[in-house]
């Protein structure tokens, strides 16, 4: 399954990509706010593996995302999809990739792929509190914070929500 959205497009992550996940989500600058991921590619695989039996029982999706020019710069997942209240993350993209509109097109594709497409009326993410620029950037959306710890906030975006502050985050970031 392929995703486009606005000139980028999304598909299903395969063991393939084991190296291109392994090295970005091992950046020194980009995991500063995301899980620990093993630097073994290896690991990685037997992750991917038993990821794809989760994808095909619709219970978790995890996408690469490509730019216009057919480069892979992100990966975005969504998971918990069998709780009836589905949560986003792992949305990291390549350190020295400098095309911020497209970076904000995967968080936009995957959020109305989960609300809109398989029809979600709401969807749970977490953001790292010193994560400030994605915490700021998330916020744009109005979703509720509903509860915080001492590491994270943790936010539900409603679709309504969602549908309604969209036209403005497009013309905002003239996308």
């Amino acid at each position: 399954m392929v995703i486009e959205y606005k000139g980028i497009k999304l598909r299903f992550v395969e063991t393939d990509d084991a190296a291109f996940i392994v090295s970005i989500r091992n950046n020194e600058k980009k995991s500063r706010f995301i899980s620990k991921t093993s630097p073994d590619v290896n690991a990685q695989k037997e992750w991917i593996l038993g990821y794809k039996e989760r994808e095909q029982q619709k219970k978790e999706f995890y996408f690469i995302a490509f730019d216009e020019n057919n480069e892979e710069y992100a990966t975005y997942r969504v998971y918990k999809i069998d709780s009836g209240l589905p949560e986003i993350g792992s949305w990291v993209s390549k350190p020295e990739y400098s095309n911020i509109k497209n970076s904000i097109k995967v968080d936009i594709a995957v959020k109305n792929y989960v609300l809109n497409e398989l029809g979600f009326d709401t969807l749970q993410f977490e953001v790292r509190k010193q994560n400030t620029s994605v915490n700021s950037y998330h916020k744009l959306f109005q979703p509720e914070l509903i509860r915080s710890d001492d590491e994270n906030n943790y936010y539900l975006l409603k679709k309504d929500t969602f549908n309604t502050i969209l036209p403005n985050i497009l013309k905002k970031f003239k996308i």
